[in-house]
């Protein structure tokens, strides 16, 4: 099995946060690797993000529109299609959600990467033999924001949109977590 981690397997999770930014075509565009999603991530978990009505500032629910991203090549789908990887996602289900196993057979079979923030998801595939590369929220944002040279307050703009639109906080054990908070607070929030 070759291991190709320039490909990052997004998964429900990551990729909400990622698209909640508001920045995902810029993120995925600037950094070197190769983007994919699960088709059942896509098709069936990644479905929607809060915004702000610009109309009357409630909280509306807004469709998850990946159209443009696919279309553009810039994020690829994957599908389970070979007998070993539907086996590892069934393996792989008894401890996991359905779309955190699915990417999970995806990856350790085509061997990518795995951009994923949930802890119980990060323990089981880390624990495969040999074990999944993973990847945060937090690290592809850390590193769009040095690779594209993002002013801090534009990343920080960002962080607040995903915190707002994906409810997404960092866990405190998060290696990462104090870099958030320091640039955050950049956001004017």
């Amino acid at each position: 099995m070759t291991r190709r981690f320039d490909a990052i397997l997004l998964d429900a999770s990551c990729l909400l946060n990622l698209y909640a930014t508001g920045r995902l075509r810029d993120i995925v565009y600037a950094l070197p690797n190769q983007f994919w999603a699960a088709d059942f991530v896509v098709e069936r978990e990644v479905l929607f993000v809060w915004r702000r009505s610009a109309v009357d500032g409630e909280d509306v629910k807004e469709p998850v529109d990946l159209t443009f991203l696919i279309d553009e090549g810039l994020i690829q789908l994957m599908r389970l299609d070979k007998p070993e990887e539907e086996a590892a996602f069934v393996a792989l289900a008894a401890e996991l959600d359905d779309g955190e196993a699915v990417t999970g057979a995806l990856a350790y079979h085509r061997g990518c990467a795995v951009a994923t923030d949930d802890r119980k998801a990060r323990r089981v595939l880390g624990q495969l033999s040999p074990p999944v590369e993973l990847v945060s929220t937090l690290e592809l944002l850390k590193r769009w924001g040095k690779e594209a040279q993002v002013p801090r307050d534009e990343l920080g703009a960002a962080m607040a949109a995903m915190q707002f639109s994906a409810s997404y906080r960092p866990s405190r054990r998060d290696p990462l977590y104090e870099w958030w908070r320091s640039v955050a607070s950049h956001s004017g929030s």
